[in-house]
């Protein structure tokens, strides 16, 4: 008696879509950012949606939302295998510890206090300089 072997068969569509097509994160990026922005435009008045218009017209915040939601979420969807890659090389990261940790985030608060403290000057002096040669 021979033993049949079973052929595991995938489905069409299964094939479609584990398939990684060159373009398509691009083309869903640059969608998906539309999307959101359209939302955004809807929700800022910037873009009214007549009272007229069948469904969303009666609630075109409700819209405006949902398209922002759908946005975002597919705009996240669209980046993540760019950053897939990098989450195992975060594993190997080493990671400062107590005290130099806080002692390199004081020393880089204090940078940013004495730069902005600089350009703050800089900038009263070129006022004042301004000021005096345009009268």
């Amino acid at each position: 008696m021979a033993i049949k072997e079973k052929k595991e068969t995938k489905s069409k569509l299964g094939e479609i879509l584990s398939k990684d097509y060159k373009w398509e994160s691009y083309l869903f990026f640059f969608l998906s950012l539309l999307v959101l922005i359209l939302g955004v435009l809807i929700l800022t008045d910037t873009i009214t949606i007549s009272s007229d218009a069948w469904l969303v017209g009666s609630f075109p915040t409700g819209f405006a939302i949902i398209l922002v939601v759908i946005g975002s979420l597919t705009l996240l969807y669209s980046i993540y295998p760019f950053f897939k890659q990098a989450l195992p090389e975060f594993k190997k990261i080493s990671w400062l510890k107590g005290k130099k940790y806080w002692g390199n985030v004081v020393r880089v608060f204090l940078f940013l206090i004495v730069f902005t403290l600089l350009f703050l000057l800089y900038d009263s002096f070129i006022t004042e300089i301004l000021q005096r040669i345009m009268g």
